[in-house]
Parts: C-alpha cells; sequence; structure tokens
C-alpha cells in the first residue's frame, strides 16, 4: 500500500502581539492544554498581557488552525469587588484563591500577579470532561512571579467554553520555597482512578489523588489540616515524581505499549512523565521518564529518577530549542506541554514555543512571542516515547519499509542531535543512509529498519532506536519522511528530515 501523506497545511503566518487579541491565532498560547468535544478542539492557555483575564481559549476543526473565542472566567470589572472581598459566588468564585494569592508590591520588588486592587493572572490551565458531565478546569493563580505563593483550584462548567465557577481549592502552597510551588496542574485519569500531576521548580513536581466523583482531593485534606499538623507534608502535597529546576509536568497513561525484550515482543502498560526543564527563556527543554505506576517512580533510559539541575539533569530530553538548515524560523524553547489522543487516536503532544525570527528580521528585540504548536509522537521498540520534530499536519502514522524511506528521501536527511550541555539552539546538519546500511555525513555509522516502521541507528556515542513517519517538512513546503529516534543510553533525541537539497 502506498504511503499517504499530508497535504499543505497552509499554517497560518507567525505574527508578533497585535492589540487585536482576537486576531492572535497561534500566538501568545502559552502553557496550552487541549481538549476534545463534539467534533471540535480547544485549547486552554495562561492569561497573556493584552487580552482579558481568566485564561484564553481557541477552538479549532483540524488541530492546525486555531482561533480565539472568549475567556474561561468572566473577570471583566471583577477587580473592585474581588478587593473588597465580594467574589464569593460571583465572577468566577475565585475569591479563596485570589485572597491566599494577593501579594503587595512592598513584599516583592517586582512581577506582581495578583495584586492588592483586586486583579489577578491565572496560569497553566488543564479542562476535562468531568464524570459529572460537567468541564472541569483545573486552574491555579500565583502571588508574583518567581514565588511559591501559588493555589491551585477545580472550577465547573456545563459548557467548554464555560463560564466556570469555583468549586473549592485541591492544594495551596506559601511564600518561601518549603514546599512544592502549587500551579501547573494536570489531571490525568487510569485503571479507574483520577490523579492530579502538578509542581513548579523548588520542591519539584508532585501526584496526588482525586475523588472520581468531584474532581476534588480524594482524601479532602486542607491547608489548614497541613498547618496545624494534622497531616503530613507527604500526606498533604502527594508524591515526588521529578526535582529541581523542572515544571509542567503532565502523565499520559498508555496501554499495550509494544516492546522488544530479547527479539520477542511483548506489550506493556506505561504511564509516560513529561515535564520542562531549564530557563523559561533560554535553554527551556523537554524531558520523559515512564513507570508501571502512576505513582512512579519515573525513570529515563538509565533507570534515573527525573531530576534537573540548573538547566541539565536526568530524563529523556525530547525537545529542546533547534533550527532545520534553511529554515526562516527556529524552534526556540519549546515546553510546557500536554500529552493529548484524539478519539480517532492520533497521539500528539501540544506546547508553546518561541522563535527568534522576528529579532532577525529586526522587527522585534523580543522572542517572548508563545506559538501553539502540535508536534505527533510514538514509540520506539523499547517502548520510549519519541516525537516528531515537526508541527503536525494530518499525516497518519503507518508502516514504512527500509526501500520506501531510501525511494522517497534518496537518502538524504537534515539531522539534529540533542545533547545533554545547556545548549541554546543545535542547527540541522546533512546526512546521509545508503542502501548497504551505512551512514555518512555529520554522523557516521549504520542504520537498520525493522517490524512496521522501528529504525536504529548506530553511531560512535550511541544507538539510537526510533521511528520513521510521515511528515509535512515546513520549511521544504514538502511531504517526506521524519526519524524520531531516542539514545539508548544518552537519552537525547535524534531527529531526521528528508530533504530534497543538493
Amino acid at each position: 500500500m502506498a504511503l499517504k501523506y499530508p497535504k499543505n497545511p497552509h499554517f497560518n503566518k507567525l505574527q508578533m502581539r497585535s492589540p487585536d487579541y482576537r486576531s492572535w491565532q497561534e500566538v501568545c498560547a502559552h502553557d496550552p492544554s487541549l481538549l476534545e468535544w463534539e467534533g471540535k478542539f480547544y485549547a486552554y492557555s495562561t492569561d497573556t498581557f493584552g487580552a482579558p483575564a481568566g485564561y484564553q481559549i481557541r477552538v479549532s476543526d483540524d488541530l492546525i488552525h486555531w482561533q480565539y473565542v472568549g475567556s474561561a472566567f468572566r473577570l471583566e470589572g471583577s477587580a473592585p469587588h474581588y478587593k473588597k472581598g465580594e467574589g464569593r459566588g460571583n465572577y468566577g468564585n475565585l475569591q479563596e484563591a485570589y485572597d491566599w494569592c494577593v501579594t503587595s508590591t512592598r513584599e516583592v520588588g517586582y512581577g506582581v500577579c495578583t495584586r492588592l486592587d483586586g486583579t489577578m493572572s491565572l496560569w497553566a490551565p488543564h479542562c476535562v470532561r468531568g464524570t459529572d458531565g460537567m468541564f472541569w478546569l483545573y486552574f491555579c493563580l500565583t502571588g508574583y512571579f518567581g514565588g511559591s505563593k501559588s493555589c491551585i483550584g477545580l472550577a465547573k462548567s456545563a459548557s467548554p467554553l464555560g463560564p466556570f465557577n469555583c468549586t473549592g481549592l485541591i492544594v495551596c502552597s506559601p511564600a518561601g520555597w518549603r514546599t512544592p510551588n502549587a500551579i501547573d496542574p494536570q489531571f490525568f485519569s487510569a485503571e479507574g482512578r483520577n490523579f492530579l500531576v502538578y509542581g513548579s521548580y523548588g520542591l519539584g513536581i508532585h501526584i496526588i489523588e482525586l475523588d472520581s466523583q468531584t474532581g476534588l482531593r480524594k482524601d479532602g485534606l486542607t491547608y489548614d489540616d497541613f498547618a496545624q499538623k494534622r497531616a503530613t507534608f507527604s500526606q498533604y502535597y502527594g508524591v515526588r515524581v521529578a526535582s529541581g529546576s523542572v515544571e509542567g509536568g503532565v502523565v499520559r497513561y498508555h496501554e499495550g505499549v509494544p516492546v522488544t525484550e530479547n527479539g520477542v515482543t511483548v506489550k506493556k502498560n506505561f504511564y509516560y512523565l513529561m515535564c520542562s526543564y531549564g530557563s523559561l527563556s533560554s535553554v527551556y527543554n523537554m524531558r520523559c521518564g515512564r513507570s508501571e505506576s502512576p505513582l512512579g517512580p519515573y525513570v529515563d533510559v538509565n533507570g534515573n529518577e527525573l531530576v534537573c539541575s540548573t538547566d541539565i539533569g536526568t530524563g529523556n530530553k525530547m525537545l529542546g530549542s533547534f533550527r532545520w538548515e534553511e529554515a526562516e524560523a527556529d524552534f526556540f524553547c519549546p515546553g510546557h506541554n500536554d500529552i493529548f489522543v484524539t478519539s480517532g487516536g492520533v497521539k500528539l503532544i501540544s506546547y508553546h514555543c518561541r522563535t527568534n525570527y522576528f529579532i532577525e528580521k529586526k522587527l522585534s528585540n523580543s522572542s517572548n512571542f508563545h506559538y501553539l504548536y502540535l508536534s505527533q509522537y510514538d514509540f520506539n521498540a523499547d517502548g520510549w516515547l519519541v516525537m516528531s520534530g515537526n508541527r503536525y499536519a494530518g499525516e497518519e502514522i503507518q508502516d514504512v519499509t527500509a526501500e520506501e524511506l531510501l525511494n522517497i528521501s534518496a537518502g538524504k536527511f537534515e539531522a539534529v542531535c540533542f545533547t545533554q550541555g545547556a545548549e541554546k539552539t543545535v542547527r540541522a546538519e546533512r546526512v546521509e543512509l545508503h542502501k548497504d546500511g551505512t551512514m555518512t555525513g555529520a554522523l557516521k555509522g549504520t542504520w537498520r529498519m525493522y517490524g512496521s516502521r522501528y529504525i536504529d541507528i548506530v553511531t560512535k556515542s550511541d544507538t539510537y532506536r526510533g521511528v520513521v513517519m510521515p511528515a509535512w517538512i515546513e520549511d521544504q513546503s514538502v511531504a517526506g519522511l521524519t526519524v524520531s529516534a531516542m539514545g539508548v543510553t544518552s537519552g537525547m533525541a535524534l531527529l531526521m528530515n528528508s530533504t530534497n537539497r543538493i
């Protein structure tokens, strides 16, 4: 059967922030998470300067083109009421969250997010369809940027478009970094149980179990229980699953993942944890681990639990800053992702990504425009998650043979190979795969394909095990093949795109 390739998706042109927030499309979508409902896809993202507060909601029919449609919370005109303590039951019922996070500029010199005047900035949402038929929006609020004075709560609505109203707080953290930072909530469900993964920097990422009927904490604990020593630290804050300079955790459960062990393929069930490491504006990158239990431990290819020290650490490196050979726009500081599977079985990672394009064109002094990107993912022969280095364009994962790989690509590829160092932007280099199984160019070694689409690429330093997938090669404006692989010993991703350049 002939390979099916995606057609030109006609991606919207990248743009900078404009005064008309309704025209933003994929720009200014910080910390995006996805929901599917009645044939449409919804993206929820962090409050961004220039748009109404209360979380931006975007809608898409194809997961490629997005349109702003409103805010999850109706906070217009609410500031004077929250300032006076009149937000209970009104304007999203966020008074308890506001009261916990409100911060004076005398407490911190800059970056206040929840102000004395009643304004607030909500971060990193996640919305799911609850067991009660309502839409459950897990939200977080923080007092100031770079601090741990934060809280996570649950709000509900009969519509994915809102308006949402808070039904209760789930976890709170005081200032001082003595606890996890209670931001970046992500719901996940598996094997009849519901959980919340959350946390940012400081004491890392934690998981607590949720009640299947209410969506709130299963144990019913409050911060007062912890403060009054009726609950221990681990009882209130949950199980730590990643440590250090790490944030934006998301867990996805997959049943029956094929794993090749000693030449025999068996099927296993895994929980995959992805999170973002390092500086938000310079070396942000996405890492992954897996576990056979929802509460971990989550480990990388070397069996190490996930830890980020400064900008480097353990964990399989899925994606960092990089640039295809002649691409106008680079992928810069990708991260804070969701792992999402459509009702049709398409496996996608959504994430925000910056670019230096506008700086290079002297149109801006800033790269602080976060774009909503999606990339498809699959599993290699060892059952590790690997993701495409291309934006999703409607392609299908399918069987690919070695003959097809060579016939379609003529063996010519661009390769991006990540390393453990705090790298800023990795630039693609040329490699060539030959019919005799050798590889020449910037990477030298051997290659082989097996199974339905598996590929092994062996270099002097590592063996990269991955998959071959059709993709839209955006910088060349053609459909082609892409390789997504993971280092067996390094835990670093190798990405390759077929190229038609001489």
